[in-house]
């Protein structure tokens, strides 16, 4: 008797592809940073962004239209020294680091971190119902303080307005060092976060 040969499923090994494929392509989650809240205008005006207030827990949520703009971002800015991530608390937070993005001292954008944040702008223009923290910190050491951080921030908020994302859905922050001896965090994060039922402003 003569039986057939059985050939090997290519189902399952495609099916595995497809999963392994997913799973490089899923946006990594982590606890969201340890930031200070927003701070608010030194001289209040009606075309000054107000800070929004500390979302309590499970505030935020992740919508369809977040993971898309995640996903998106981590293809334009793969191969950059740009973190993409999905914090637990549901907002997507990129971290750009500071030596890339500012020269010492300066609160200038340099051009290849202006190149990221126009990818970023590109895609709140998708997300109207995003709101937008930006926690920059001084120099090595905390040189700078406070003015140089809030300078760098503001400088990373002026810049994607320039590009059409609203000033008022932004807000800025400045991380500075708890004592003289702790390490700075030598970062300009970027919180992207939408509010369950909040409506969407353009």
């Amino acid at each position: 008797m003569r039986h057939a040969l059985r050939l090997p499923s290519l189902h399952a090994p495609a099916a595995l592809l497809a999963a392994a494929l997913l799973a490089a392509c899923a946006t990594p989650v982590a606890p969201p940073p340890n930031v200070p809240p927003p701070v608010a205008p030194a001289q209040p005006s009606s075309t000054a962004p107000a800070p929004q207030p500390v979302a309590p827990t499970g505030a935020w949520t992740w919508s369809p239209e977040l993971d898309e703009a995640a996903s998106r971002l981590r293809g334009s800015l793969r191969g950059s020294s740009v973190d993409v991530v999905q914090t637990t608390d549901q907002r997507l937070w990129l971290s750009l680091p500071a030596e890339d993005t500012f020269a010492l001292g300066r609160s200038a954008i340099k051009p290849g971190a202006g190149a990221w944040l126009d990818e970023v702008a590109r895609s709140l223009k998708g997300l109207p119902r995003a709101e937008v923290q930006i926690v920059a910190a001084p120099d090595a050491k905390g040189a700078g303080g406070s003015a140089l951080a809030l300078d760098r921030a503001s400088s990373a908020r002026d810049w994607m307005v320039m590009r059409g994302v609203p000033a008022r859905r932004v807000t800025v922050s400045a991380q500075l060092p708890k004592s003289a001896k702790a390490p700075v965090s030598n970062r300009l994060e970027i919180l992207i976060g939408e509010r369950s039922g909040a409506p969407a402003t353009r």
